[in-house]
């Protein structure tokens, strides 16, 4: 799991980053990160970067403004679905109105409670997320794994895989979010018969792809993404969809 916390107050953010690091000992949880920011736009980005199981401890009051919180957990529930999200303020009177936001918190955890009683409620925050993970919808994950890195995302979620600026680093594109790696796109290509190289810059997952264009010489994914396909290539491509949509009809 990846944790996420935000906190404008320095004390009280050192001292709920120890719970969390105490309740992980304690339960033998690992976590791949924990991102400890007073800093919106910095999670944001971290949250945008990061896949995998999400859990995320936010203020409601940042910098004097008392519904900033509200604010990013609705743009984190634009990036993730399916995160835990739980407000850790003083400004219990803001629960009834979190449903207009459309966030699904899970809890609210009073800044001021007694150590063992807030502990309890980190706990719980925890318990919910792996018992989701135990018993929800399974979903089918790429999983990618190398010396540099390593993340898996559900395979629904990938659009295409681009080249960089720097050799060898990719850039994955999801539907919310995205990744980057070091890889080549011919490694990416060989890793699942769903995805096809159509151009020397992408490698596009088959099945999310809506419409090729062939005088545009585009593949659309939805509204807002696109890459380019080699002219040469959208035969091959059609080919390789038609062959993907019958397998996966008959499974």
């Amino acid at each position: 799991m990846n944790i996420f916390l935000l906190e404008d107050d320095i004390i009280h953010q050192q001292r709920l980053e120890l719970i969390i690091r105490e309740i992980l000992v304690e339960n033998r949880w690992s976590a791949n990160s924990i991102v400890t920011t007073a800093r919106p736009d910095h999670l944001l980005e971290k949250v945008q970067e990061t896949v995998d199981q999400n859990i995320y401890f936010l203020d409601i009051e940042l910098n004097g403004e008392k519904k900033k919180g509200l604010e990013v957990a609705h743009q984190i529930r634009q990036l993730d679905q399916r995160g835990v999200i739980a407000f850790i303020t003083t400004h219990s009177e803001f629960a009834p109105i979190t449903y207009a936001y459309k966030v699904s918190a899970f809890d609210f955890i009073a800044k001021d409670s007694p150590v063992d009683e807030l502990k309890q409620h980190v706990v719980d925050c925890f318990e919910n997320l792996l018992s989701t993970q135990l018993n929800g919808k399974k979903e089918e994950l790429f999983i990618f794994s190398n010396q540099h890195t390593s993340f898996q995302v559900p395979f629904s979620d990938i659009l295409y895989f681009e080249t960089t600026e720097i050799s060898h680093k990719l850039r994955l594109i999801c539907k919310s979010r995205l990744v980057n790696f070091y890889a080549t796109l011919d490694e990416v290509e060989k890793m699942d018969a769903r995805f096809f190289k159509i151009h020397r810059s992408f490698v596009v997952n088959l099945e999310n792809i809506a419409e090729i264009n062939r005088s545009e010489g585009l593949v659309y994914f939805d509204k807002a993404h696109s890459c380019m396909i080699s002219r040469r290539k959208i035969r091959t491509a059609l080919e390789k969809m038609n062959s993907i949509n019958q397998h996966f009809q008959k499974n």
